[in-house]
């Protein structure tokens, strides 16, 4: 009966007629604009029919519908609060029956009610409605939302699950909630959350080390990968990327995770790190059949076919109901007064117009616009602005920051001191902070990203300008979201970007909804407004055997292709996989998991020319496995590289040094010419080893960034390179996050594999166990024990190179590291407050 009232609402012209009237009412006042005239029985008798259809809409079944009764009892709510008392407690009602506790809480705390002043059958209804949604978890109780309720009721079945939420649903909280119980209930010894990046390893790994403390769980966090001679420990969760568990999987054959969470789930159609990601999750499969798999991210439309390509079928759970609701507003430029900006918002996807504002000055170009829009409306609440990369965000950022000069907070002035010492004492950031305005990029150094993230959690920064790192799932929201012709990459953003963009406008448990300004939408290169949020996702894999089967057999042919030393190629990855899988008898599983069966003319094709390409090589599966990401035939270019340099001149030669050998120079040069020239097939004239060995020996023996990025500014003087300071501290951040610690850990990767094979071939075993870990080096940025060691407890490079300095021992184990952490008096020590906020989260003990 309920539904059926529900739906004649919805029917009804008039009620849709008096959802625009609230929304203009509701957004002239956020503007100061005056809004539609309506005598006062009009309106108030308007704002009870609305009031009445929310509280009957929130029962309903209809996503749509229930969307619509929290926007309508939010807005009355912050429209009408002072005149109309009681719709505050009609908001507590319709957020008890939407089963948003969250909000419910923010609305209770906010406007100082409390729902006991309810009628006592209302009482009595939410509180049934609360206790339906809670769970107990360490002797505590936990509500939660309709949709976090059924998630950990799928997720109790042990089966494999799909997941599809807005970014504010709290998906995560209710994963890390379930592999906190089974620790707690000693169902599992390892689980692994798989990320994208590296950003969000620190994002999500701060939320697990939060419950491992709270609940005193004996579980280790495991972050970084773990050489094969360092045991594992008995109990540990993995937040890694696809690359980092491919190490660890490598390294440690016993390692098989009971429990797999691969969050963002939408990377598995990301080109040849999709198939890696892929590979990685059928290895763990492969290990324990019974691991628990989900996969969770946001807007996947039907997530749970992400199972069918490892022979899994999912059960589906999904949602499109935000927890903070997002306003979207046009502002349009180019009028008769160049300050001076239309204002309009979207209702049911016709835009309203409800007045102009006025600028300090012109909106003349894509900067100008973005910075004094932004000035102008970001004043009531934290913003957001959308950069295309991290040289406008220093652009855009330098605009904002360019006002009257603020009076500094002590908070601003230490985090400035801190910037200049973790990356450059010229790096623009630093100033920008004391204004109250910061940038955020996946290059910045961890450390600095996260005291970004806090300071504008914080409210120590009003205006936050960042570029994609917000679409990979980066927490970061705002009470307001800039954006004008965004892009992603070299392509105007599509709707599904968009409209996962647009979920960090709203901050949960702060406001009850967002806001989204569009600048000159009309002129935009792509109308992503226009199209679904939902995201069809092909892994990469699935794709390329099936759609670019012929491609890939092209592909697989051409023994002699030169690859683009800047990108990997496309179809790389898949091809060493399924030589892999067809050296451990397993391409046919691969094929059929694929949908081709057998018969069928591209399974054919493909399998002849994995065999043809078989032919060609003369190395072994667990050198080729070691490899995953390097052609097949550039790992044997290398072996036979390497294996006539063995000849000639012996392993001393072949075998790199340690980075902290005084040899180290002159050893990585011939190291980099031989991979240059076999693997990326770059000419002998290549003069770029020169440049990246002394990069990436700064960076594996742990120097700091401002003494590497001096020795680039250095080394351009040196060379004649003409370039500016904040060029090359761009440049410097950009080469170690995409040169230093994924291009050069690949190639190191593939030259230990294939220079361990040819010594073993050549009678040389002893010498294997001399071949330092340079991958592991290159992706954490150290190689002394101790200096790794702190780093494998999930503490920053930056934290990391502090503590080191302070030690006397430079030999020590992880337990001995923690251990001496433990020991000391952290607001002592002489580091900065960055670092010593960061060795208190993970370790609250000390």
């Amino acid at each position: 009966m309920i539904e059926e009232l529900a739906e004649r609402i919805w029917s009804n012209p008039k009620f849709h007629s008096d959802t625009s009237s609230l929304r203009n009412l509701v957004f002239s006042d956020m503007f100061g604009f005056d809004g539609v005239a309506a005598q006062d029985g009009d309106h108030d008798r308007m704002l009870r029919r609305l009031t009445s259809s929310a509280l009957t809409l929130a029962c309903s079944e209809r996503s749509e519908l229930r969307k619509r009764s929290y926007e309508i009892a939010t807005g009355i709510s912050e429209y009408a609060s002072q005149t109309h008392p009681g719709s505050v407690y009609a908001l507590v009602l319709a957020l008890g029956r939407l089963g948003n506790f969250p909000a419910m809480e923010f609305a209770k705390r906010r406007y100082e009610v409390s729902e006991f002043a309810l009628p006592q059958r209302t009482i009595a209804e939410n509180s049934t409605r609360r206790q339906n949604n809670s769970v107990t978890l360490g002797g505590q109780d936990f509500s939660l939302t309709d949709f976090q309720f059924g998630l950990w009721n799928k997720l109790s079945s042990q089966e494999t699950i799909g997941i599809s939420a807005p970014t504010s649903a709290g998906k995560s909280f209710v994963l890390q909630f379930y592999a906190r119980k089974l620790f707690e209930e000693e169902q599992i010894s390892y689980s692994a959350i798989l990320v994208p990046s590296r950003a969000l390893i620190t994002q999500v790994s701060e939320d697990v080390t939060s419950w491992l403390i709270s609940s005193g769980l004996d579980v280790e966090l495991i972050t970084t990968p773990i050489p094969s001679e360092t045991k594992l420990p008995s109990k540990a969760v993995f937040v890694v990327t696809q690359e980092r568990m491919q190490l660890l999987l490598s390294a440690h054959p016993h390692l098989s995770p009971e429990l797999l969470i691969v969050d963002e789930a939408q990377s598995l159609g990301d080109g040849p790190r999709g198939v890696l990601l892929s590979s990685v999750i059928e290895e763990s499969l492969r290990r324990f059949e019974k691991c628990q798999l989900v996969f969770a991210g946001p807007n996947l439309s039907s997530p749970e076919k992400l199972a069918h390509g490892f022979a899994r079928e999912a059960v589906p759970v999904s949602t499109d109901e935000p927890t903070v609701a997002q306003n979207i507003f046009l502002l349009d430029t180019g009028l008769s007064d160049p300050k001076c900006a239309k204002v309009s918002f979207l209702s049911d996807g016709k835009p309203i117009e409800i007045g102009a504002v006025d600028c300090d000055q012109p909106l003349l170009d894509h900067k100008s616009k973005l910075v004094n829009l932004g000035l102008r409306l970001g004043g009531n609440g934290q913003s957001l602005f959308y950069a295309y990369g991290p040289s406008e965000c220093e652009d855009i950022a330098f605009g904002l920051s360019d006002v009257e000069e603020k009076e500094h907070t002590a908070v601003q002035i230490e985090l400035s001191k801190f910037i200049k010492e973790a990356v450059h004492p010229d790096f623009q950031l630093s100033s920008f902070v004391l204004q109250g305005v910061g940038y955020h990029y996946g290059r910045l150094p961890s450390l600095v990203r996260k005291a970004i993230e806090d300071a504008f959690s914080e409210g120590v920064l009003s205006y936050l300008v960042t570029t994609s790192t917000l679409l990979q799932g980066v927490n970061l929201p705002a009470r307001n979201l800039f954006l004008r012709n965004p892009r992603k990459g070299d392509e105007p953003i599509s709707s599904v970007d968009f409209w996962n963009l647009s979920g960090r406008a709203g901050r949960l448990g702060k406001e009850f909804s967002g806001n989204i300004f569009l600048i000159d939408y009309g002129a935009w290169e792509s109308d992503p407004l226009s199209g679904t949020s939902d995201r069809q996702v092909e892994p990469t894999l699935q794709s390329h055997l099936v759609r670019q089967a012929d491609a890939l057999v092209e592909y697989i042919k051409d023994k002699e292709r030169v690859p683009d030393p800047r990108v990997q190629d496309e179809y790389e990855n898949t091809f060493v996989k399924l030589v892999q899988d067809q050296m451990k008898g397993r391409l046919a599983e691969t094929l059929t998991n694929a949908g081709l069966e057998e018969g069928n003319r591209t399974r054919i094709a493909l399998e002849q020319s994995i065999l043809r390409a078989l032919d060609e090589v003369e190395l072994d599966e667990k050198t080729i496995s070691s490899s995953p990401t390097v052609s097949i035939y550039r790992q044997q270019s290398l072996f036979e590289r390497i294996e006539k340099s063995l000849k000639s001149k012996g392993p001393d030669y072949v075998i790199p040094k340690h980075p902290r050998d005084p040899n180290a120079y002159s050893s990585y040069i011939g190291v980099l010419h031989r991979c240059h020239q076999a693997v990326l097939k770059l000419p002998k004239s290549d003069k770029s080893p020169k440049y990246f060995t002394q990069l990436i020996l700064r960076w594996m023996r742990g120097n700091p960034l401002p003494l590497i990025i001096d020795a680039n500014l250095k080394y351009n003087k040196d060379n004649g390179i003409k370039s500016n300071t904040a060029t090359v501290i761009r440049k410097t951040l950009s080469e170690i996050e995409n040169d230093v610690r994924f291009k050069y850990v690949r190639l190191f990767s593939c030259y230990n594999a294939v220079l361990e094979a040819a010594l073993r071939k050549h009678g040389y075993e002893d010498n294997v166990k001399s071949i330092p870990s340079i991958p592991l080096y290159l992706e954490m940025g150290a190689s002394s024990v101790t200096m790794m060691s702190f780093i494998g407890l999930g503490l920053s490079r930056f934290t990391s190179t502090q503590l080191q300095e302070l030690a006397r021992r430079e030999d020590m184990s992880q337990d001995e590291a923690r251990m001496w952490i433990r020991r000391q008096n952290i607001g002592a020590l002489d580091i900065p407050s960055a670092s010593a906020k960061e060795i208190r989260r993970l370790f609250q003990a000390a």
